[in-house]
C-alpha cells in the first residue's frame, strides 16, 4: 500500500535554485560558502574591539602612524597605570558605574519578571493581561532626549540632580519595560498545570513564584538581567545630563570627557574603553551558558 501511495504522488522537477543548491552540497562548495561569510561577519564585527583593545597597549606614535600598525609591536601595559595617576576620578567613575548597574538590574529584573507572572497567570479584564505589556512596551517608543528636560526639572525640585539616585530611577523606569516584555515570553512557555499542583500544595501565588516558577524561568531571567546590565552599564545620554561632578558622574560620562572641541585623547580613549569594556563581557561569558538557554526558551510550546 505504502509504495501505491508513493506511486501517486506526481513527480515535481527540482527548480534551478535547488539544483545549483544540490550541487553546492555535492561538491562541498556550499560549506565553505557557508563559513566564508561567517568569518566576514565575525571580522567586521570583531574588529572594532581588537583595535580598542591593541589601541590601548600602543604607544601615542604607534597608534597615530600611518600606514597603521595592525599589530602592536611593544605592549605599553604602563597605559593603564598613566590613565589613573592623570585622572584619580576614574577610580569614582567605576565604582558609580558598578553601584547603579547592579542596583537597577536588581530592581528591574524583579520587578519586571513579578509583573510578567502577573500577566500571565491572573485574568484582567477588557482582555488587559494581553494589552498592558504592550501599553508598557510603547513607553520606550519615544526618543530617551524627549524625556530628559521633564525628568531634569522633576529631579531639580526633588534636589536629586547630580545624585546616584536620579540615574537608578531612570534606569529602572526605562529598563521595566523591557524585562517585562522579555520575561513574559519565558513565563508562558512554564505549564500552568505545575503552579495549580503548587497552589494545591498550599502554596500562595507568592509562593509559587519564588518556589516553583522562578526556578525553571531562571536562563530567561539571567538574559533579561544581562540585557539590562549592558544597557545600564553603557547609558551616556541621562548620566551625561543628570550628573555634574565625579562624585555622580559614570563611566561612559568619563569616557566623553576625553573627547573636546580642540582634541582627542586617542590613548586615553583607548584604555577607557577597553576597562569599560571587561566587565560586561567577563559576566557574558561567566552566564554564556545559561544566557544560550535564555535565548532557546520559547522554541519549543507548552
Amino acid at each position: 500500500m505504502a509504495t501505491e501511495n508513493q506511486s501517486d504522488v506526481p513527480f515535481t522537477e527540482p527548480s534551478r535554485v535547488e539544483q545549483i543548491h544540490e550541487r553546492l552540497v555535492e561538491t562541498g562548495i556550499s560549506t565553505v560558502v557557508i563559513y566564508g561569510l561567517l568569518g566576514v561577519f565575525l571580522t567586521w564585527t570583531l574588529f572594532p574591539v581588537y583595535w580598542l583593545v591593541s589601541g590601548a597597549l600602543k604607544s601615542r606614535q604607534t597608534l597615530l602612524s600611518f600606514p597603521p600598525a595592525w599589530i602592536p609591536t611593544e605592549f605599553q601595559v604602563n597605559n593603564f597605570v598613566q590613565l589613573f595617576a592623570q585622572r584619580s576620578e576614574f577610580y569614582q567613575y567605576i565604582f558609580n558605574s558598578v553601584v547603579v548597574t547592579i542596583i537597577t538590574t536588581v530592581i528591574a529584573t524583579t520587578i519586571g519578571a513579578a509583573a510578567a507572572y502577573g500577566f500571565v497567570t491572573f485574568e484582567f479584564p477588557y482582555n488587559l493581561d494581553f494589552h498592558l505589556p504592550f501599553y508598557i512596551l510603547s513607553t520606550r517608543f519615544m526618543p530617551p532626549i524627549v524625556t530628559i528636560i521633564p525628568l531634569f526639572v522633576i529631579f531639580r525640585n526633588f534636589q536629586l540632580v547630580n545624585t546616584l539616585y536620579a540615574l537608578i530611577c531612570v534606569y529602572v523606569m526605562f529598563n521595566i519595560p523591557f524585562a517585562v516584555w522579555m520575561m513574559k515570553g519565558f513565563f508562558e512557555e512554564v505549564p500552568d498545570s505545575l503552579v495549580e499542583s503548587a497552589m494545591i500544595d498550599g502554596h500562595t501565588h507568592i509562593g509559587a513564584f519564588f518556589k516553583v516558577v522562578l526556578p525553571l524561568v531562571k536562563p530567561g531571567l539571567l538574559a533579561s538581567a544581562i540585557f539590562t546590565t549592558i544597557v545600564t552599564w553603557n547609558e551616556l545620554l541621562f548620566a551625561i545630563i543628570l550628573t555634574q561632578d565625579a562624585t555622580a558622574m559614570t563611566l561612559p560620562v568619563g569616557l566623553s570627557s576625553f573627547v573636546t572641541k580642540y582634541s582627542v585623547q586617542w590613548i586615553n580613549v583607548s584604555v577607557a574603553g577597553t576597562i569599560a569594556l571587561i566587565p560586561v563581557l567577563l559576566f557574558a561569558f561567566v552566564a554564556r551558558q545559561e544566557l544560550v538557554r535564555g535565548f532557546s526558551m520559547g522554541a519549543v510550546g507548552k
